[in-house]
């Protein structure tokens, strides 16, 4: 039997419900912070939840924290640039009501990005 896809309210709910948001400036980090935490199974595309931008990726996880699961979304904002991120992070925290917020990737830290055999490198 297949699994019935979450309607887009289902969904909406589904990302509302953990509480970490974890975002990046740019869809490539989210992508590689997803791979590192194991998050990349089933990706969340934003065309399916209510109230979301197209563009938007979600990757869904949890950590275990003191013997504790704790739920989270890695996710970024859909154009760099400080104020882009700002305004797209507003509005997707305005939306999904993260209790927590960390924001890592590049942009979030004093690592330089070269570019070698077709990748970002952090340096």
């Amino acid at each position: 039997m297949s699994q019935e896809s979450p309607t887009p309210a289902e969904a909406l709910r589904q990302l509302q419900s953990r509480p970490l948001c974890i975002i990046c400036g740019r869809p490539s980090e989210a992508e590689a912070i997803a791979t590192e935490l194991g998050a990349l199974e089933n990706p969340v595309s934003g065309r399916t939840v209510d109230k979301i931008n197209d563009g938007h990726r979600f990757y869904i996880g949890s950590f275990d924290v003191q013997g504790q699961k704790l739920e989270y979304y890695i996710t970024s904002s859909l154009r760099q640039g400080i104020q882009s991120f700002a305004i797209h992070a507003s509005i997707l925290f305005h939306i999904l009501k993260p209790r927590f917020a960390v924001h890592v990737g590049v942009c979030a830290a004093f690592y330089e990005v070269k570019h070698k055999d077709g990748k970002e490198v952090l340096v």
